[in-house]
């Protein structure tokens, strides 16, 4: 399948006449990204804590949400932090029991009554259910329930725990329902009438807010009461004159880091500050489940960037919620002792391993059922067996190979539990609205969901009014492949000083994808096959102007046989340095080529 390549357009000599103080180059990366004005400029090119994030106080319920945690740890009433079973639920469940435990210590509460609860993935589903809140009042003795990415969608359950006298705090960033839990303190950014400025937060950024709004709080109460210190801050571990000094809650970023990268946030506006910073202290974290998870996967401290959350740390605390339960992702990210970290790390990376393989068997198990599926809009794969913790590893992988939405859905019975992945430019939870009276459940975001059914006639009835919605909704065109391409510049505009200046994008993610170049009709002046299997190509390529540059292709292997020397491609590709015996030597990373 030929992927059509998206140049954007050039800027415009007005528009460079308005930044001369910036290379052509890095104006366009800019401009590509949104930013436009003098001040997004600065502000996205040198990130500044104090000015460029925004107080938690700026919700709307914060205050209310931050005197009922006081008054229920007064009162010694059970606190139940309430989390997903993914890493964004477990990070975020962390930052606030991790807070909670830090402020029972500094104020002499009883930190037994901070109780945690995540839901089994394929027993229970995602949310808060009625059973969880009476099992909370039953078993727990819970008073107040604080959900974090989940939960605003669980108004029956929350209407049940205030008939029992359990108060909720809900921490979340999902699509709105249709009917809100007005019962319950609201912490969400998309909430209608909501003012808070970013509406981007992942679930982890959203109980961040309400860690750092608890620290104030302290803060507050230390300053009053003048109780000794003994904690430090985060900028050179020395002793700090107060419990918690300024800046406490930065120690929270790993968390807010990892989670805004697993959750696919968009790293723009304040979600890159969050980032940055989160970065910074992830690579001197002082959690011992974190130290012994990098040992493991094999990760250096100093060097973790969010390639590293992605491919290492992200798949581990999310294998657990794949395979057995969440809980051993939490524990891990909260464990204080040494020894039981680092067994808790090894068991994650057993998962890991163990999701791979049943991830890998049941994708290609999928990709037979595809077939004739590749005449429709819309991708379905289902098979009895299938668990509800991988089908969404897998549709992620079939909409890669195909370009088009995909559903991949488990059957236990009469119940089918399902995952959606959606290309750019449609909204699979629209779709799922087109559906909603044969589903029992469902939700999520634009590019991914879940939902569950019961009953065969139901599901297909299901399937196939999300495949009419999907054939109206998307021309032949939506279903090419994209790739969009930062600017086409020539092999002489390469230089130390571009790579220089790249590097002051970092951090890459969403809404911030690493810059891709095209060069046009360059000249193939060596190539050759490498890599153990010999599936990567390497290549010398010149410009017109006589320049060479060395190029490497990974999973290019196959086009040493279309290749011949002295003959022109065109190239679209990442800068990188390649690092070999102590030399440091600019190349480029072919990421798609065509004879020209």
């Amino acid at each position: 399948m030929s992927t059509h390549w998206l140049v954007h357009e050039p800027i415009t000599p007005e528009i460079k006449e308005r930044f001369p103080e910036l290379e052509g180059v890095i104006l366009q990366l800019l401009w590509n990204r949104g930013v436009r004005t003098q001040e997004e400029m600065e502000i996205f090119l040198g990130p500044d804590w104090s000015r460029d994030t925004y107080a938690p106080e700026l919700f709307k319920n914060m205050k209310r949400a931050v005197e009922r945690v006081y008054q229920a740890l007064e009162n010694r009433e059970v606190i139940t932090i309430h989390g997903d079973y993914d890493a964004d639920g477990t990070c975020g469940t962390a930052v606030l029991v991790t807070t909670l435990r830090e402020i029972c210590r500094a104020l002499s509460f009883d930190e037994r009554t901070i109780t945690t609860y995540i839901p089994h993935r394929e027993k229970e589903g995602y949310g808060m259910s009625m059973e969880t809140i009476e099992h909370l009042n039953t078993h727990e003795q819970t008073k107040l329930v604080i959900t974090v990415d989940c939960g605003i969608s669980n108004k029956p359950a929350i209407d049940r725990g205030q008939e029992l006298g359990i108060d909720t705090i809900v921490c979340d960033h999902h699509t709105m329902p249709a009917e809100l839990p007005a019962s319950a303190i609201l912490i969400h950014p998309l909430v209608p009438g909501e003012t808070f400025p970013n509406k981007h937060l992942c679930g982890t950024g959203v109980a961040f807010k309400l860690a750092t709004a608890l620290i104030h709080e302290v803060r507050r109460r230390i300053s009053e009461l003048q109780l000794p210190s003994h904690f430090s801050g985060v900028s050179d571990g020395a002793e700090a004159p107060e419990n918690f000094p300024e800046g406490h809650e930065k120690w929270l970023l790993d968390l807010v880091a990892i989670a805004t990268v697993t959750d696919v946030m968009p790293l723009t506006g304040e979600n890159r500050v969050l980032e940055k910073y989160g970065l910074l202290v992830l690579n001197k974290t002082r959690r011992k489940g974190i130290q012994k998870l990098l040992d493991i996967a094999g990760s250096t401290p100093g060097q973790l960037d969010t390639v590293s959350i992605g491919f290492q740390i992200g798949p581990r605390l999310n294998a657990a919620g794949r395979m057995t339960h969440a809980n051993e992702a939490l524990h891990l990210l909260i464990e204080e002792d040494e020894l039981r970290a680092t067994t808790l790390a090894m068991r994650l990376h057993e998962l890991n391993m163990e999701r791979q393989k049943a991830s890998q068997l049941m994708y290609e198990q999928a990709k037979k059922q595809v077939g004739e599926a590749l005449g429709e809009s819309l991708i379905v794969a289902y098979q009895d067996g299938w668990g509800a913790g991988l089908v969404g590893l897998v549709a992620g992988k079939l909409m890669n190979d195909y370009h088009r939405p995909v559903f991949v859905v488990g059957k236990d019975g009469e119940k089918f539990v399902g995952s959606g992945r959606s290309i750019e430019g449609f909204d699979v939870t629209k779709a799922l609205h087109h559906a909603s009276e044969f589903l029992d459940k469902f939700g999520g975001h634009p590019q991914a969901c879940g939902f569950s059914v019961t009953g065969e006639e139901r599901f297909h009835k299901a399937m196939a009014m999300m495949k009419v919605y999907a054939s109206a909704e998307l021309k032949l065109e939506d279903l090419e492949p994209r790739l969009h391409v930062d600017a086409e510049i020539s092999f002489d505009e390469i230089s130390w000083e571009l790579f220089d200046a790249i590097q002051a994008f970092h951090p890459f993610g969403t809404g911030n994808p690493l810059p891709l170049f095209l060069s046009r009709g360059v000249r193939v002046a060596s190539f050759s096959r490498v890599g153990r299997d010999g599936g990567h190509l390497k290549l010398r390529l010149q410009s017109q102007t006589g320049k060479l540059i060395e190029a490497i292709g990974f999973g290019f292997g196959e086009w040493v046989t279309k290749l011949t020397l002295s003959a022109q491609i065109d190239v679209v590709y990442e800068i990188q340095v390649n690092e070999w015996n102590g030399n440091r030597q600019l190349q480029i990373r072919i990421v798609d080529l065509s004879q020209a």
